[in-house]
């Protein structure tokens, strides 16, 4: 911990994220034998499938794993709450994962929880998951067809989906969300934050007439094109 930590008028919130800016290096580095300093021996780990980790059983998959196989790098975008001698502390970061010839990228929320013991801050609780960060390489299409796409399209009373074109693109205005489709092939697109599909469809004479968005997770959502 830097002494600026250890000060009698520290600035918390920077105390905060050299705290979590130390865990990172030494995870990517396997050195579990400093982890006993930052990080609590019953520190609660929620990994991005959704399960609990014990510190212990963590660092035994991690020391099963050479660093190249899985490490994250570039922490960044830190918000930092304190609530007296307890605080929140959220950050991105980008993980690599190597399997055989491919390195799978995924960006990374964390949310950590640390308490302060002894002037040091001590972190009981990581929960990270994935963002939605859509990798799929769009393909070229005729620019021309995009003007049958425009109009609007009803999700539901209230919550309409504009869709324009736009210095040649295709663009998508969902309530405050606003992203560009981009093309995957015919009347199919995706939008680079969200892991989704959208397939248009069309009727006997080749009108657009409402499109499905197909989630992640095989639910779909119809959305009827109404102006």
């Amino acid at each position: 911990m830097s002494k600026t930590c250890l000060s009698s008028r520290p600035n918390k919130k920077k105390c905060l994220m050299s705290a979590s800016l130390w865990v990172k290096p030494l995870t990517n580095r396997r050195n579990f034998a400093a982890w006993p300093r930052p990080v609590a021996h019953d520190c609660l780990f929620s990994d991005d499938d959704r399960i609990l980790q014990t510190k212990a059983r963590l660092m035994e998959h991690l020391m099963e794993l050479p660093t190249a196989y899985d490490h994250g790098v570039d922490p960044r975008d830190y918000v930092v709450h304190l609530y007296g001698d307890t605080a929140a502390v959220t950050s991105r970061v980008t993980d690599h994962e190597q399997f055989t010839d491919s390195d799978i990228i995924s960006e990374m929320r964390r949310t950590e929880t640390y308490v302060k013991q002894n002037g040091s801050w001590l972190l009981i609780a990581r929960q990270w998951g994935m963002l939605p960060v859509n990798f799929r390489k769009p393909v070229a299409v005729d620019l021309r067809t995009y003007n049958g796409y425009i109009g609007q399209y009803e999700w539901r009373p209230g919550l309409v989906d504009t869709v324009v074109v736009k210095d040649g693109k295709l663009w998508s205005q969902l309530g405050e969300d606003e992203g560009e489709y981009l093309p995957l092939g015919p009347d199919t697109f995706v939008v680079k934050d969200d892991l989704g599909s959208v397939t248009f469809s069309r009727d006997a004479r080749g009108h657009v007439t409402d499109y499905i968005y197909h989630r992640v997770d095989g639910q779909e959502i119809h959305a009827k094109k109404i102006k």
